[in-house]
């Protein structure tokens, strides 16, 4: 704090002094502003404004703020806010804290420059509508978000929305939402669908102002009619059918990209007259059904207050990448059935399903138990039920855009049963750790001419290495790679002391031991492999791994294999990627096509 008091001296030619904590905290009530400098800075209008520069308890190392004294109303400039603070750096923004007098004195430029720009008035119109999500937030009048999940582009339409308990949704369509809704919170019982009402959705050339924000019911109508008579339309048919207050949607784009915002109309809001009876504004005089559409317009977009509310956003492009991500309208029309939901398979569907891919099948024949929880998905609540079917429960109302469903079948019975399910796949993920089920996944994939990639994902013991085998057209199949009792011929790790499994206090009960944080580099590796496979379907073959640092295969006395050694080193020491071909040979499964077609012909 001294350095920048004798900076400020020293460097700033204005006149300034200091504030004392109480002006700053009388001044700022609701910031945690400890310390500051009023500084005169003389305007290119003549007028002498005043500028605070102020620090909170974490200076230096958090950036100090400046402030417009005696700001204009608010709304009137874009980047002040109500208490005159300007905004000038992003939320991520970083200072130098071992030069605080640098850092203010830059704060102190900027801040003039800003001053300067508004008052030439060029970038008032620009920033308000670039960045009017921000700006509508300062002029709402409730704090209820409304929740959408519609696609943010127009045309202006009409849409539905559902309302309970201070949540208000809006969606697409009535199907839109009852599925969301079912998935989000279970089905109602028997038939019934969740109930919603039409709303309104305004898609503008270009984002309101806030000299254009709605006030009244007559506001927002008229911002609609400035839009086309199409908008001007929506809302009146959405009055003339609801007789209830109207909510509507607008939407354009900003700087960022699509934005939306809301209002709802207030003229059908219950008044209590002197006698004590409840008078219905909107359809006095009239039978709900008798009601002309011109009446019901007039009424409902009236000189009555609107309310102003913020949008979030729900729509599967913002949850998958905020609309930024060019992948996501591709991964939402994939199809994934993933076998096997152990510690590797669910923590593999998690990613899944946070990247988007739209419709994704869970296999598993087993039950969760205590053994499995430190490496799982799951928790607790879900101890003795079916693996599969407990994880999609819940990752179907984490995501309730996604199509999630459990099967509680093994592989052999899926190949037999479901095979209309692997058919439809885009993708088929074995993580069951068990050469009799992937094994016969295999031969099914042979025989059927390997229309469908099958990527194959497993750990080494300690998670030292990690292996996704994506089998595709051509090349090898999975047994190509495989002996005929299910172990791999090629190994990153050998154990000479042949600590490679342990043994549970139980007779026959082994397995390998992996720790979660370690296992989660081999998930990476398969769930990274899974996606490049949707969004490339791989003709050939290939063997992506992953190396754990030498030092923890060391460390549980473990070696590189043979197989892994190099002339330079480089793989040896491991925390690393690789690639391998993998084998193509006239292996027993691919002599099973061979017979198929020798029979055929």
């Amino acid at each position: 704090m001294v350095r920048l008091d004798a900076t400020l001296r020293e460097q700033l030619p204005g006149r300034h002094r200091r504030l004392t904590r109480e002006e700053v905290k009388a001044t700022y009530p609701r910031r945690s502003l400890e310390q500051g400098w009023r500084i005169d800075m003389a305007c290119s209008d003549k007028v002498v404004r005043q500028i605070d520069l102020l620090v909170n308890s974490a200076f230096p190392a958090g950036y100090p703020r400046t402030a417009l004294v005696d700001p204009p109303k608010m709304l009137t400039w874009p980047h002040v806010e109500r208490d005159g603070i300007l905004c000038l750096l992003p939320i991520m923004a970083e200072v130098d804290a071992e030069d605080p007098g640098a850092v203010g004195l830059h704060l102190i430029g900027r801040s003039a420059r800003l001053i300067e720009e508004l008052l030439e008035g060029t970038i008032v119109e620009r920033d308000f509508r670039e960045e009017f999500l921000t700006y509508w937030a300062y002029a709402c009048d409730i704090r209820t978000r409304v929740t959408s999940l519609i696609d943010p582009v127009g045309p202006s339409r009409e849409i539905r929305v559902w309302r309970d308990k201070g949540m208000v949704i809006a969606g697409e369509s009535q199907q839109q939402l009852d599925r969301w809704l079912a998935k989000r919170f279970g089905k109602l019982p028997g038939r019934k669908a969740y109930h919603s009402e039409p709303a309104a959705f305004l898609w503008l050339e270009q984002p309101p102002v806030p000299a254009d924000y709605p006030l009244t019911g007559a506001d927002l109508m008229a911002l609609a009619a400035a839009a086309g008579e199409a908008e001007e339309a929506i809302l009146a048919e959405v009055a003339g059918t609801l007789h209830k207050d109207v909510l509507v949607l607008i939407g354009a784009e900003g700087r960022g990209g699509a934005g939306l915002v809301a209002a709802t109309t207030t003229s059908a809001r219950k008044i209590s007259s002197r006698d004590g009876h409840v008078e219905r504004p909107l359809t006095k005089g009239f039978t709900p059904k008798g009601m002309p559409e011109p009446i019901a317009t007039a009424r409902t977009y009236s000189a009555a207050h609107v309310l102003k509310s913020q949008v979030s956003r729900a729509d599967p492009a913002w949850i998958h990448g905020r609309g930024k991500d060019s992948r996501t309208p591709l991964l939402l029309a994939k199809t994934v059935t993933l076998i096997g939901c152990g510690s590797v398979g669910s923590s593999v569907a998690a990613r899944l399903a946070r990247a988007g891919v739209g419709t994704n099948n869970y296999v598993d024949p087993k039950d969760f138990d205590w053994a499995n929880i430190g490496r799982h998905e799951l928790g607790a609540e879900s101890i003795g039920k079916n693996k599969a079917l407990e994880l999609a429960a819940r990752f179907q109302k984490d995501y309730p855009h996604l199509a999630i469903t459990g099967h509680a079948t093994g592989a052999h019975s899926l190949i037999n049963g479901y095979e209309d399910l692997l058919s439809a796949s885009d993708l088929i993920i074995a993580t069951t750790g068990s050469w009799d089920a992937e094994g016969a996944l295999n031969r099914w994939h042979v025989v059927n001419g390997r229309k469908i990639p099958i990527l194959y994902g497993w750990s080494e013991s300690y998670a030292a290495a990690g292996h996704a085998v994506t089998i595709g057209a051509e090349g090898g199949c999975l047994r190509c790679g495989i002996g005929a009792t299910g172990k791999p011929h090629f190994v990153a790790c050998e154990w000479p002391n042949g600590n490679s499994t342990v043994e549970e206090p139980a007779c026959g009960n082994h397995f390998t031991p992996a720790g979660a944080v370690e296992l989660s580099f081999v998930v990476d590796l398969i769930a990274h492999a899974a996606i490049q496979a949707l969004l490339a379907p791989p003709a050939q073959s290939h063997h992506d791994m992953w190396l754990a640092p030498a030092a923890r295969i060391e460390a549980n006395g473990g070696i590189w294999s043979q197989a892994l050694t190099d002339p330079d080193k480089t793989l040896a020491r491991g925390g690393r990627l690789m690639s391998r071909s993998w084998p193509h040979q006239l292996c027993t499964a691919c002599a099973l096509k061979n017979d198929d077609l020798i029979a055929a012909e």
